[in-house]
């Protein structure tokens, strides 16, 4: 999952599935990975919130779940588009959805994305 985080927050960092997380203070994003204060790391999740991983091997919890609907972006598109959420990629670092049949009978692509944040139907006062 993609996250924003500063330098000097607490993260958990692995470099693969197998590794158990260790605590670090987070630096800067390097390429497709992570920079922390000491070294690079392909994986980095909050400390906050994810307390029960450290020394564990163990993946977070999902931040969607299959079905969910969602809006998705990419960095190089920031047009958000609504989606049903599959599952998240970690080795492609994308979110991953499903086709949507509308109404009028067409589909919305499914795919990979970058971002993906949940979708809250507006309410209508009135």
């Amino acid at each position: 999952m993609k996250h924003d985080f500063k330098p000097f927050d607490r993260v958990l960092v692995r470099d693969g599935d197998d590794d158990p997380w260790r605590i670090q203070l987070y630096s800067h994003p390097y390429e497709d990975f992570h920079a922390c204060l000491n070294g690079v790391h392909w994986q980095c999740v909050p400390y906050e919130g994810n307390e029960n991983l450290l020394g564990t091997t163990d993946s977070p919890e999902p931040e969607f779940k299959k079905g969910d609907a969602v809006l998705v972006w990419d960095e190089c598109d920031s047009t958000k588009r609504f989606k049903v959420y599959s599952h998240y990629d970690g080795e492609l670092h994308k979110h991953v959805v499903f086709n949507v049949l509308l109404k009028d009978g067409a589909t919305t692509e499914s795919g990979a994305w970058d971002h993906a944040e949940k979708f809250i139907p507006a309410t209508v006062e009135g």
